[in-house]
């Protein structure tokens, strides 16, 4: 996603600088004055002017991304996880401690925000073959159903599932001996739709042919399951039933959690605080790195925009001649560099600024189903600083272009 918003920014850049350069010479050239000959001067060097934009504003769009859109992450992350599975997760309830838990939230105004069952379930063959024969290749799925997974019965597809492949179980359907698979599963383990699957449920084997192949769709909750069957198979297998819960506490309200435990010692409960610590400690780490790193997009920012100047020095000297050759002086000289880089600021900004958008819409809508709504005063003063940076670093390091002269322009002719 982060390489496919670069591609866009590139593209975007380089159509702004064409075309707002373009357009903004020939609305302009009936008109006289100092930004009109300076938008016909940057359109006489188009490939310089749109390349150094160009270096300048991939600078601008990977400072902008690393400093803001993952600031923004860290916070959706969190406000999305308190929407959805809230701040307190049940990952083991037996039938009776469900049902305790359900009437102690009424009764206490707590929020269930999901509940789903599962019984366990080992993955003892494929297609005949033992598991531990079945592939040499090792991987995360393999391992995993070494040991017994949470089956999921249902009969509508979760609303937090997508259908890949296949065709989903209907209500009433006869043939419970069925299976959807998480679609990564399916191509981690080379399974394919028709594959037999024996599973060891409770000192039973039973059976399944894999019906269809699903995949997690963010937007409505986090609990989900690799493997799904009809909720019809529970009439054809004996085995004890477990409940998955995401509940939100309110901060007052988890003292009421110490007598719940001591009623239920065996009741499986952790904090989401605690299920993402990972994922704070990983956004801090990059947090840190990342101040690092704008240093060096600072610095490489700097090297692109004096080295694009150094190249064009001659030139840019030989211009200021040939305009003070008809009589301006330095300053109007100065003017119209500043007019210059002004324009070229504003190129930039609003290139790495709309890549910053599109990055954030891609990660937003694959990882939350959101639409990405940046803080707007952060983009305004993200705005600002790169005009002024740009044109003041600019203007300075062009200072000796102004050191020019018609004496020099008619020497060397």
């Amino acid at each position: 996603m982060l390489l496919t918003a670069v591609t866009i920014t590139v593209l975007l850049m380089i159509f702004i600088s064409w075309s707002s350069l373009t357009l903004g010479e020939k609305i302009t050239q009936q008109v006289s004055g100092l930004v009109p000959f300076a938008l016909f001067m940057m359109k006489q060097r188009l490939v310089s002017k749109s390349t150094q934009i160009l270096g300048v504003g991939l600078c601008a769009f990977l400072l902008l991304f690393t400093l803001m859109l993952l600031k923004d992450l860290g916070n959706t992350m969190t406000a999305y996880q308190r929407q959805h599975d809230g701040n307190l997760f049940i990952s083991q309830a037996t039938q009776a401690q469900m049902d305790y838990v359900t009437t102690w939230a009424e009764e206490k105004d707590v929020n269930i925000r999901q509940s789903k069952p599962y019984m366990y379930a080992k993955l003892l063959k494929i297609n005949g073959t033992d598991l531990s024969e079945y592939s040499d290749k090792p991987s995360d799925s393999l391992a995993t159903f070494s040991d017994a997974i949470r089956l999921h019965w249902t009969e509508l597809m979760p609303s937090n599932n997508a259908l890949v492949s296949g065709k989903w179980w209907q209500a009433g359907d006869s043939n419970w001996q069925q299976v959807s698979i998480e679609q990564e599963v399916m191509t981690d383990l080379g399974l394919e739709l028709g594959d037999i699957l024996s599973f060891y449920i409770n000192k039973q084997s039973y059976q399944f042919t894999v019906a269809a192949s699903h995949e997690f769709k963010p937007g409505a909750g986090s609990i989900t399951f690799w493997v799904q069957m009809p909720s019809s198979a529970l009439a054809h297998i004996q085995a004890p039933h477990y409940t998955m819960a995401s509940i939100e506490l309110a901060d007052e309200q988890w003292s009421l959690l110490t007598p719940l435990w001591q009623k239920f010692p065996s009741l499986r409960m952790v904090s989401l605080k605690e299920l993402t610590s990972l994922f704070d400690r990983t956004l801090a780490m990059i947090s840190k790195v990342i101040s690092g790193f704008s240093l060096l997009i600072i610095l490489l920012s700097t090297v692109v925009i004096l080295a694009s100047i150094n190249a064009l020095q001659s030139k840019e000297k030989k211009k200021n001649s040939v305009i003070m050759s008809f009589g301006f002086s330095r300053a109007t000289c100065l003017k119209l560099n500043v007019i210059e880089w002004l324009v070229t600021a504003s190129i930039t900004a609003v290139g790495a600024i709309a890549g910053t958008y599109i990055a954030g819409l891609l990660i937003y809508q694959s990882q939350f189903s959101l639409t990405y709504q940046p803080d707007f005063t952060w983009l305004i003063a993200t705005l600002v600083i790169i005009l002024t940076s740009i044109t003041g670093l600019g203007v300075f390091a062009s200072r000796h272009s102004l050191q020019s002269s018609v004496r020099e322009l008619m020497a060397e002719n």
